[in-house]
């Protein structure tokens, strides 16, 4: 492999794997911070989308995703130019850490609690309905705090820049410059253990369980209402004969088991990847150039993947809402249009120079110039 090499300092990465990643991650940076402010925006601005207690979760789904966009760059940095020499001030070292995690596990207990609204939305309508707004900016306030005091603050005290008294061949020695602090590393992998128990296996296997579940519970749920409209079973689910509420009613169905299957899907390809890698790194020998390139790749792949996750759930909450994508759609060709010069009114300056608007009269416009700013 042709690995970068500076003043006989081995790389575990080649030229060629950092301009990949910068192609990965830069555009990614940049899409992610724009889908999900569009994203915010289109919902808190519309009130038909923000009256639905899922849409006020994404909303905060989007922010945490919105974190992770901008500082995206910072990992970038932290894997490729930046290896060796961390030439940003600490403070980034450390916000790129703490915030990478904090809204790592914002993500998960969001995605749980979604699956657990939706279950009750499907499996009890009466007690989805004292589901209220209120309900919702209380437990997402619960989720950002919760997680700010165990995700964001021991990463923070933990992480940073080398120390240069790090012991030579120590594991995690080769880590970039950026990293955790070798004194750390006891205590970080008790907490790697504890907190991604609590944090991501365990809201993964109750997702696991809860989507599967809600689309057997939709299903039935259809066979009973489809049994009801015709008891002799002549012709069950037929769309000929299904009333237009029943068309609707399926539609709803349809679009809460896809808005559920991508959200839980987006996240299973970024999260799992990216704790597994964790694990992997507190606890694999990195004593080879093998094993340190190998270390590289995983983490680079790893991140990427979760990267794209976040900026696929933006996607994926238009593909699976028509009401969002419609108001998406609008929303975007009103910033078009605003955006375009010919939606800027003329002003129009007479010749002592006193401004008017396009209203004046005939007279009036025959002594006056007209500028188009």
């Amino acid at each position: 492999m042709d690995n970068i090499t500076t003043k006989d300092v081995v790389h575990p990465f080649s030229r060629i794997g950092a301009i990949v990643s910068a192609v990965f991650l830069i555009p990614m940076a940049v899409f992610g911070i724009i889908a999900n402010l569009v994203t915010i925006i289109v919902i808190t601005k519309s009130k038909k989308l923000s009256r639905s207690v899922f849409n006020r979760l994404i909303v905060s789904l989007c922010v945490s995703d919105l974190f992770s966009a901008i500082i995206s760059p910072l990992s970038l940095h932290r894997r490729t130019s930046g290896y060796d020499n961390w030439i940003l001030p600490e403070f980034f070292c450390k916000v790129f850490w703490s915030v990478d995690n904090w809204t790592s596990f914002v993500t998960s207990l969001h995605i749980l609690i979604f699956a657990g609204i939706r279950m009750a939305s499907i499996k009890s309508s009466t007690y989805y309905q004292k589901i209220t707004i209120k309900h919702v900016k209380i437990m997402v306030t619960v989720i950002w705090l919760s997680t700010f005091g165990s995700g964001f603050i021991p990463l923070w005290l933990w992480f940073g820049v080398k120390y240069p008294d790090r012991p030579a061949n120590a594991h995690g020695t080769n880590w970039p410059d950026c990293t955790l602090h070798f004194v750390n590393i006891g205590e970080f992998k008790l907490y790697v253990k504890i907190a991604f128990t609590v944090f991501y296996y365990i809201p993964m296997v109750a997702i696991s369980i809860l989507s599967p579940a809600i689309a057997i519970f939709i299903i039935r749920k259809r066979r009973q209402r489809a049994q009801r409209r015709n008891p002799q079973g002549t012709i069950p689910n037929s769309r000929r004969n299904a009333s237009e509420y029943e068309r609707k009613k399926r539609r709803k169905e349809n679009s809460a088991i896809i808005q559920l299957g991508v959200i839980v899907g987006s996240f299973m390809l970024g999260y799992i990847p990216n704790s597994v890698y964790s694990l992997y790194a507190t606890a694999a020998p990195q004593s080879t150039l093998q094993e340190q390139i190998f270390h590289w790749h995983f983490g680079s792949v790893s991140y990427i993947l979760l990267r794209l996750s976040e900026c696929l759930n933006p996607i994926f909450y238009n593909v699976a809402s028509s009401k969002m994508r419609k108001e998406t759609i609008l929303f975007l060709k009103t910033l078009m249009i605003c955006c375009l010069p010919r939606c800027c009114k003329p002003i129009t300056i007479d010749t002592v120079g006193i401004t008017t608007n396009s209203s004046t009269s005939n007279a009036s416009r025959n002594r006056t110039r007209d500028i188009e700013l």
